[in-house]
């Protein structure tokens, strides 16, 4: 039996970019081959990003998909899980903001930064912290194109840390172009 069939078309080029975005910085997919069953996670704090988690699951229900939640205590930490083959196989698909839309743009790094974002009001910088260089170069370039500074620094690692990380700051003036990013509206 076939499930219900997805919609990403009644999402708007920036809700699609925020999307994109959001799971470029916290998301996950897997293929269960024993169960065949295809799975996209999200990972935000249960506790800080309340705003994003319900926004993120209005999204999804928009798009005909039925999120499940689950509290995962230790880490503070909410997971977002749908079953969709077909999300599966759009989110799988590498972006590259070049061949975006604006909106699309805007919309990914609006959904970059409520992923791995934070902001600091008195310095007067999104910072987004992320392990995909090219990801981070994309979106500088982006930026660039819409005027708005930014900068990409190596990341010391911890001992923690498997792989390098890098920082892309992001001048607060981002927040001044209509975007969806909630962590940017709260600096308003």
């Amino acid at each position: 039996m076939r499930g219900r069939e997805l919609q990403i078309g009644k999402l708007s080029e920036k809700e699609r970019g925020y999307l994109f975005g959001l799971f470029e910085g916290d998301g996950y997919r897997f293929h269960d081959k024993k169960s065949r069953h295809y799975h996209v996670e999200f990972y935000l704090n249960s506790r800080k990003d309340k705003d994003i988690i319900n926004y993120l699951v209005g999204l999804l229900k928009k798009i005909n998909l039925s999120p499940s939640l689950y509290q995962d205590k230790r880490f503070n930490c909410m997971r977002i899980r749908v079953y969709s083959k077909d999300l599966f196989s759009i989110i799988k698909k590498q972006i590259s903001l070049e061949d975006q839309k604006k909106e699309f743009g805007i919309g990914f790094i609006s959904g970059l930064i409520d992923s791995e974002g934070y902001y600091n009001k008195n310095k007067s910088y999104i910072m987004v912290i992320n392990t995909n260089l090219k990801i981070l170069e994309d979106s500088q370039k982006f930026l660039k194109k819409m005027r708005i500074s930014s900068s990409i620094s190596k990341r010391k690692p911890s001992k923690k840390d498997r792989s390098d990380s890098y920082r892309m700051y992001i001048s607060v003036n981002f927040k001044n172009v209509p975007n969806l990013s909630l962590k940017t509206k709260r600096l308003q």
